[in-house]
Parts: structure tokens; sequence; C-alpha cells
């Protein structure tokens, strides 16, 4: 502390006087730097091959003993069949009975979900079968599951999963060598279905408690791990392998590996974001591959929307992925089959059944620049200190001249020590600014309630509401300094913008600290936009002022949204007019911002309330730095020093007299 408040200015530190001249400087270099860090991270100069971290799992070293592929065959025609016969259900009554005819406990879920926005219930199912362990007394448990998706689904069928499942059941059935008990589970209405069987499964409640999970008849031990199959048909020639959980959870990487190298082993080419892995990872195509394996990973885990079922596992512990099938005509790639399949399937189980104990050994926080490298917490947390460091520095550099200005006012011939400057001045009339701002912030996080009462009064559904309600509440927001009453300005007086660009630094400095630790990649592209802005916001005049205030509001966090919403809209769809573009990027962010509130309030994801409560209050003293009038800001602080020096000549003039 005593750095920050040393009033000696005679004899000031090096650190602090080389802080208080070149803190922009050395923030921007720190910047660039972790830019060219970021971009270098792929390349195999930083990027590691994986390796298995717990010798336990023994992968690959039993003989492949699978010979089900006919009853899979049989299991999967069946069940297209019941899919046809009723299109608009799930066909529970026939999975039920197949399990009961392989002799395995059968249960069936009935679940529920209260909107959170509207007073509407919908009802739900879930099937699943337990393997009891005959080596072993129901201690821990390994899961096996699939989604049921019904042929109306906008998403591809899990047919082919869920009789690989069947036939996994009827396999492992004859097997005595099991030591963990095995759940087969087949789910109902995608992340419904599986965040109701967990929260009956463990016996606790997330969200809001929008979710009624009812009561589970039947148990199994401590699930250690689990695999989520999305595997539409057997004519497959990869299977792309998702880790992204909900919040930016990743499943530990020793999983990921085994699984891999399992599929690798079968003759089929795993894939991770949908990209196989480059033959030459240091050459320039596979330095490009890498690089954009990376940042797609990053951005799918910085929704902090899982990419399959297996994400909502990990908030209990559960080390979970998914499979998903998919074809790519290419040359040298063969088709798999359901013998293939069923063999990846043992062998990860058998890998699963040999733990002693929980994954640990390996890492949970990485990046993955393609199936087969990693970059560790170890590599990419000096990248984001680099980018991040800004914040800090120009909070310190600032802070260091607002009290050197003070302290070096002091009448050189006043013989006395004089009393020094430990905060600046106007600290505390900028200080209940900050209060208002996070007020604002919690009547945004409350503002989809309150907006649904309103569109109940008016007969506006929710999904229109909330929106409109969202979108009104920010335009007052920027009318709010152009206003008399009600105005929200920055405090008149010298320096007090500094003094508030101060603060902010340090508070965004705290969330891009804090927040690392959970996403790493949502955090680093919030602090690439947020670090060029912080540096550089003061009030200025001009065509100046002008860009601050637009690079300010598309740093907006509802305009984020829409510019993500568009940019993924552009990729999903290239060859659309822009007309079309236009319609479907509206349509894409009124949907993302809907299902940003509801899944905080079902799943507890924290993407709206990290942008509502942290990042709005943050962004309102950034736009109220840019609108600052920057001749009154002069005006006060001559004044204030005329007052000072008129101050110590008075002072001095009296203790001539005395003396």
């Amino acid at each position: 502390m005593g750095i920050l408040t040393d009033p000696n200015n005679s004899r000031r530190s090096a650190f602090g006087s080389f802080i208080m001249k070149h803190y922009l400087k050395i923030s921007w270099l720190s910047y660039f730097s972790g830019l060219v860090f970021l971009f270098v991270l792929p390349h195999p100069w930083y990027s590691h091959k994986t390796y298995f971290s717990e010798n336990a799992l023994l992968p690959g070293l039993v003989t492949s003993e699978f010979d089900q592929h006919k009853s899979t065959k049989r299991y999967y025609e069946d069940l297209k069949e019941e899919n046809s016969r009723y299109p608009g259900q799930a066909p529970f009554p026939w999975l039920e009975a197949q399990f009961k005819q392989l002799g395995l406990d059968v249960y069936r879920q009935e679940f529920e979900l209260q909107y959170p926005l509207a007073n509407n219930t919908f009802t739900g199912s879930n099937v699943y079968a337990i393997l009891r362990a005959p080596k072993a007394s129901s201690t821990e448990a390994l899961v096996l599951c699939a989604p049921h998706r019904p042929p109306n689904s906008p998403h591809q069928s899990t047919d082919a999963g869920i009789a690989i499942i069947l036939a996994a059941a009827k396999y492992f059935r004859n097997q005595i060598y099991w030591a963990k008990d095995i759940i087969f589970l087949i789910t109902e209405h995608e992340f419904l279905g599986i965040q109701a069987w967990l929260e009956a499964y463990h016996g606790v409640r997330y969200g809001d408690g929008s979710i009624n999970p009812g009561n589970l008849v039947g148990r199994a031990g401590s699930i250690q791990a689990a695999i989520n199959l999305e595997i539409e048909t057997p004519d497959i020639t990869h299977l792309n392998v998702k880790v992204e959980g909900l919040n930016g959870q990743l499943p530990n990487l020793d999983l990921v590996n085994l699984v891999n190298r399992l599929v690798l082993r079968e003759g089929l080419h795993p894939m991770f974001q949908g990209m196989e892995d480059h033959p030459r990872p240091e050459s320039y195509n596979g330095y490009m591959r890498s690089l954009s394996t990376m940042f797609s990973m990053m951005t799918s885990q910085s929704t902090g929307v899982p990419s399959g079922n297996h994400g909502l596992f990990h908030r209990f512990g559960i080390e979970a992925v998914t499979l998903e099938g998919l074809y790519h005509r290419r040359k040298g790639r063969m088709k798999a089959d359901f013998l293939t399949l069923g063999r990846i399937v043992e062998g990860v189980f058998r890998s699963l059944n040999n733990l002693l104990e929980r994954f640990h050994q390996s890492f949970f926080f990485y990046l993955l620049c393609g199936g087969s490298r990693y970059i560790s917490i170890g590599m990419y947390m000096p990248m984001f200190g680099l980018l991040a460091i800004g914040f800090l520095i120009t909070a310190l550099g600032i802070w260091f001249n607002l009290l050197a200005k003070l302290n070096d006012k002091k009448d050189v011939e006043i013989t006395e020590v004089p009393v020094p400057y430990i905060v600046p001045e106007n600290f505390t009339k900028t200080l209940p600014i900050f209060f208002i701002v996070h007020f604002i912030g919690l009547v945004g996080y409350h503002m989809p309630t309150i907006a649904t009462r309103f569109g109940e009064a008016f007969h506006i559904g929710p999904e229109d509401s909330v929106p409109i309600c969202l979108g009104s509440f920010s335009f007052i927001l920027l009318l709010l300094p152009f206003l008399d009453r009600p105005n929200l300005s920055l405090p008149a007086g010298p320096d007090t913008w500094q003094v508030a660009k101060c603060l902010l630094n340090l508070e965004l400095a705290a969330i891009a600290g804090c927040c690392s630790l959970v996403n790493i990649s949502l955090t680093t592209f919030l602090t690439i936009l947020l670090v060029p802005l912080a540096l550089t916001v003061k009030p200025y005049t001009g065509w100046r002022r002008m860009v601050l205030v637009l690079y300010t509001l598309m740093c907006h966090p509802l305009i984020l949204g829409g510019i993500a919403s568009t940019v993924d809209t552009i990729r999903t769809f290239p060859s659309a007019g822009a007309y079309k573009l236009t319609v479907r990027s509206l349509e894409a962010w009124q949907r993302g911002v809907m299902f940003s509130i509801v899944d905080s309030y079902i799943y507890g994801n924290v993407m709206y309330d990290l942008a509502s409560i942290l990042l709005l209050p943050a962004w309102i003293i950034l736009y109220l730095l840019c609108l600052a009038n920057p001749r009154a800001a002069e005006d006060a602080a001559s004044t204030s020093l005329s007052q000072q020096q008129q101050t110590n000549q008075e002072e001095g003039q009296s203790k001539v007299k005395k003396e």
C-alpha cells in the first residue's frame, strides 16, 4: 500500500515515477503483445500434444468383443418404425419393454416445467435402466445416454445412438467384469430432460426452481462419467467430440483423450469443432486450421451454452462428452457401421470401469486447437494477463498522478511537515455515481420480470415484451445525460472524470480477473473489446468524441449480442440476400436475448446476470466519460488551483504576522 499512498514526492520511487510517465504506453504495449500471443498459442511451439495422466484408464489394452451389430440394426429399424407410427410422441413404452426383456431395472421419470416468464406448463418423461455391477455394491456408476428427437425435430435424429444404447445394454448384461453400475438413459426435450433427471438424481434444484423433477424410484451409485450419443445413422465417417459445458465448464482432458484414442483405434477419424486434425500442424495450413479450431472452441465456450446434453453433467462433478456422428465425403475415409460404433462404446466403458477414483490428474482448464493438441492454463493465462494488465496499470498511473498533483501543491516555504493526501480530491464525490449505476444494473437484471407483467396487461407475449422493454430501457439510459430531470452525469469538480476512470479500470480489472477463472474465452473477447475503450476514454470534443461515442455504443451488452447474432447468421446463411440476412439477424438477436434470460432462470446460465449486473454499470460509466464536458472540467481544475494557491498565501501571511 505504500506505493499508492507515499506522500514523500521528493523521494518518489522509481517504479511510481515510471508508471506516472508511461502508463499509457505500457498498457498499449502489453495489449498488443497479448494479441500477438493469442495468435501464437495454436502454433506447435506453444501447444502440446495430448497425453494420458490417469494410467488406470488403460485405453485399448483389451480385445474388443462387441458382437451385437445385428441386434443394433434390428433395434434401429424397429425404432424408426415406432417413430413413424407415433410421430409426435417418444416411444418410451417400446423402450421400456426392450430394457425389461434384457433383465434390467427399468424406471420412468415424469417431470414438468413451469415456464418462468408465463403461466405455461410443459411436461416430459425420461426412461432409464440400471445394470447393477456384479462385483460392487452400487457405490459408483457410469451413464450412457442419448436424447430422443422426434421426426419433426429441427435437430438431427438420434435413432442410431439409441439403438447403440440398447445393443450395448444387451452386450454389457452378459459380462461379469463390471465394477460400476451402468445407467442407460433416454431423455426427452433436449436439455430439459437431462436437467430434470440430474436434479432428481442428486436431490438439488438449480436456477429459480422452474423445473419440478419429481422423484426417482431407482438410483445407482455416485456417477463418475457420462457419454452422450448424437448419432443419426451408422453411415458416418467421423465422430465429432463435443466438450463445452454450461457456463464454459470443460470435462477432464483425460476423458477427451480416451475417446479420441479409441476412435482412432477402430479406424474412424475423430473431429473437434467439425474439423479434422491436420497431418502437419507445424505447416502454414496446419497452423491456420489449428487457429480456426481454437477460435471456434472459444466462440462456442464464450456463449456459456452447452454444446450437448453432456454439458449439464459438469456442475455435478461428472466428466462427460458428446459423440456426434458426421459424414464427410473425402478420399481415404471409410464409412463406419454398427460394429465399429459398438466397439468404441465398449472400449470407452471398459476403460472407465478401470478407474479407482474420480478424474483429477489431467487438466480441467484448457483450450483445444485440435483433437490431439491442447493449450494448458499455464500457457493461455500469460496471454490473458498481457491483455488485461492495461486495466490495472492505467488505474495505478491515474492514481499516482492525482496524488502527486495534490501533494506537489504544498507550499515549499512552509517549514512544517505537510499532511499528505492519501486519496485523490473529489474521490468521495465520485463514489455515489458508481452506486447509482450498479443499482441501474440490478433494475436491468429484474427487467424481464417487469416486462412480462407489463406485457400481460397489454396481452403481449414475453417473447415480444421482454426485448421491447430491454430496448426501451437501454434507450432511456442513452438519453439520461441529456435530460434536466432525471439527469445522470459525472459530478462537477476538478479531475472527477480521472477519478471515475481510475475506479472504472479497477472494477474492470477485478471483473476480468474473476471471470477468467470461469470462462476464459468470454473474458478474452470482452477484454479485447474493452481495453482500448478504457485506455482512451476521456472528455473530447469534435470528431474524436463522435468516434469514441460510436465505439462505446457498439460495446453496449445488448448491441454486442446483436453483432454476435448478425455474424453467426452470416456464417450460417452465406448465400442469403441482404434483406433475408437482416430479418434473420433480428430474429436471431431476439431469440438470443430470450434464450439467455430463460437459461438463466432454468439452468443457471450466468450470461445475462453478468451482462446486467457487471457489464452494464461499467458501460454506463464509459458512456458518461465520453459525454463529459472537457471545458467544464478544465474550468473546475483552474478554479480549484487558484483557490488552493490563495489558501496557501493566506496561511503564509498569517504565519509571518505571528512571528
